[in-house]
């Protein structure tokens, strides 16, 4: 598109918004048409971008059609705006897109592609630690993605000195660049400052339906799937368990655990048998974990994320609520991620590690996710969840015991 049709376009959007016919949060794009011309030319075929909540530029500059976009802001999308047949993917959450980039960017690394990985954010997102994490991740091992800083010194309402003081510093690495505009709209709708009166009722969306967290050991196991669980012929113990249920899910190459551990701690001895091209160490930093996660899921990867103790997870809780959870219904279907979750619940065996290292979070997480949290109590329920998120399309995660190891 051209700058005047990017102009006209978001001129069009501001206009209905102002006459009352889009009852939805909208943030317009303008003020950057130029510099955006030259970087979407760089920008290839293919290619995945993560957009913010300003996102319309960057669609429509990205081969997204101008009447797709305007009837999904119309239908409260703005926020939201995906396409998986342009690896388009848009988020909300401030700085939520930079480590599931990076996770895809692993992926496509990993697999000899040629495709990138573009991440456009604030100068908001800048501050935020999630983008720290993606930044030295995708620096330390050379992965292909930008991450493009567009900086219109502006948080909402507030400039960068009113939150930083005097601190002008920046990103020095080569996978960040920058650019500074000043935005012809505000943070949200036109800048009108009237009152409007909206011709229509804003659609409630709803959050997914809760699935049920119960462990079903009773049924029957079908056929076609006998190859990946094998009836147990022995009494076995919770960690062999745990261990044969890592084993089997293994067998898929596309599994890749991840976490801190995973390699010379093996998560407790538990994947001491998977072939270490399946396991990825990481940075102390769990959100980062979680995005890494989802990234490699768009890319057909099985990512099963380990937490030595549920305390940890509590720091990777943004990814998992804000975006894991619920991205099939803000995506409408275009996006999926069927991460694993095997997170460790301390206990007063072998050792006692005290508060910070022994709560049982699973309750908690149940009332905040839709997809299932399972608990087992014996080898055979830790058999048949890890069968289950073996072949689920959602999230699964599995909270094992420690004091049963």
């Amino acid at each position: 598109m051209t700058k005047k049709e990017l102009i006209e376009f978001e001129k069009q959007i501001a206009e209905r918004f102002d006459n009352g016919e889009i009852p939805y949060l909208t943030h317009l794009s303008g003020g950057n048409e130029d510099v955006l011309i030259e970087i979407f030319k760089l920008i290839g075929e293919g290619d995945y971008v993560f957009s913010t909540h300003r996102s319309h530029y960057h669609y429509l500059l990205h081969g997204g059609s101008p009447n797709d976009l305007e009837q999904k802001i119309l239908n409260g999308k703005s926020m939201f705006v995906f396409n998986r047949s342009l690896n388009f993917f848009a988020l909300s959450i401030v700085a939520a897109a930079p480590s599931i980039a990076a996770g895809v960017a692993w992926a496509l690394k990993r697999k000899g592609s040629r495709q990138k990985v573009w991440c456009f954010i604030g100068d908001g997102a800048e501050e935020e630690g999630h983008f720290y994490e993606a930044v030295r991740y995708v620096e330390g091992w050379n992965l292909p993605c930008m991450f493009i800083v567009e900086n219109n010194d502006r948080s909402v309402s507030s400039c960068c000195k009113e939150r930083r003081g005097n601190c002008n510093w920046e990103w020095n690495q080569a996978c960040v660049k920058y650019y500074h505009y000043t935005s012809t709209y505000p943070h949200g709708g036109s800048g009108t400052n009237k009152w409007l009166e909206f011709k229509k009722e804003a659609k409630v969306v709803e959050r997914p339906k809760r699935m049920s967290s119960k462990i079903n050991t009773h049924l029957p196991i079908p056929k076609t799937e006998i190859p990946y669980l094998v009836p147990m012929e022995r009494p076995m113990t919770y960690f062999e368990a745990v261990k044969e249920s890592m084993e089997t899910l293994a067998t898929n190459f596309h599994t890749i655990f991840i976490g801190y551990n995973v390699k010379h701690g093996s998560a407790y001895g538990s994947l001491k048998d998977i072939p270490e091209v399946q396991k990825l160490e990481t940075p102390l930093a769990e959100n980062l974990m979680m995005g890494l996660a989802m990234g490699m899921s768009l890319e057909g990867y099985r990512p099963v994320v380990f937490f030595e103790r549920h305390d940890f997870i509590l720091n990777g809780i943004d990814a998992i609520v804000n975006t894991l959870d619920i991205i099939d219904v803000i995506s409408e279907g275009e996006f999926t991620m069927p991460v694993v979750i095997k997170a460790v619940v301390g206990g007063v065996k072998p050792f006692y590690a005290g508060l910070t290292h022994t709560n049982d979070l699973s309750g908690a997480i149940r009332r905040m996710v839709s997809f299932p949290v399972y608990s087992p109590q014996n080898a055979k329920e830790v058999k048949e969840a890890y069968r289950v998120a073996k072949l689920a399309q959602h999230p699964v995660m599995i909270s094992e015991r420690k004091e049963l190891y």
